[in-house]
């Protein structure tokens, strides 16, 4: 066997022990150069990892991280409550179940991000961009959505009580089973939305696009 291949196998099987010893949890995206040097069978393996972990630290430690790139980071049950994450990117990001209440997410970029039951109650969304995000059974009661991008969005079972979404786009969004009572969707967008079993009593709802594009009056 060649030393290419006895090379190869040897850098995956590495690969493989940092995977399992989860020495790049959080991280997505981790680079690693390789120097093979096949005349000597000696391997410089370089591994440059992300700084998206050390970003994810400070978070964690400082309570903010404003404009910071934390896309596909993995922060799922991690304890959020109050940070600024204002104008941050979390495209893809894993918050599963974390808890972002009263965290500021203004205008971030949370496009297919998981929040799958995840608690972002008095959360600011105001501007965010949610597109085709995962929000099933998330309580975002009180929260901020206004004028926020929500198009094609999973929300099935959301808590979306006296939540502000005026001026959302909720177009093809899933909001089967969600409950929007005393929710402001004033100048929203639910064209193609799915309303099925979801609770509207005493939501404002005027001048909204419908699901069936009739303007409520």
């Amino acid at each position: 066997m060649s030393n290419s291949v006895n090379i190869f196998r040897g850098c995956e099987r590495i690969f493989r022990e940092i995977q399992q010893r989860k020495l790049v949890s959080a991280i997505k995206v981790t680079t690693f150069s390789i120097i093979a040097l096949t005349g000597t069978g000696w391997i410089i393996f370089a591994a440059n990892i992300s700084s998206v972990k050390h970003r994810v630290r400070h978070l964690v430690v400082a309570r903010e991280c404003r404009d910071c790139n934390l896309s596909g980071a993995n922060l799922s049950a991690v304890f959020l409550e109050g940070v600024n994450l204002e104008n941050a990117n979390l495209k893809d990001a894993n918050l599963w179940s974390a808890n972002l209440v009263n965290t500021n997410l203004k205008k971030a970029n949370l496009r297919g991000v998981y929040l799958i039951s995840t608690n972002l109650a008095g959360a600011n969304l105001e501007g965010s961009n949610l597109e085709n995000a995962f929000l099933e059974d998330a309580y975002l009661g009180a929260s901020n959505l206004k004028n926020a991008n929500l198009k094609g969005a999973f929300m099935k079972g959301t808590f979306l009580v006296n939540a502000n979404l005026e001026g959302a786009n909720l177009e093809g969004a899933n909001l089967w089973m969600a409950n929007l009572e005393e929710a402001n969707l004033k100048g929203a967008n639910l064209r193609n939305a799915l309303l099925l079993s979801s609770k509207l009593a005493g939501a404002n709802l005027k001048g909204a696009i419908m699901p069936d594009g009739t303007k409520h009056e």
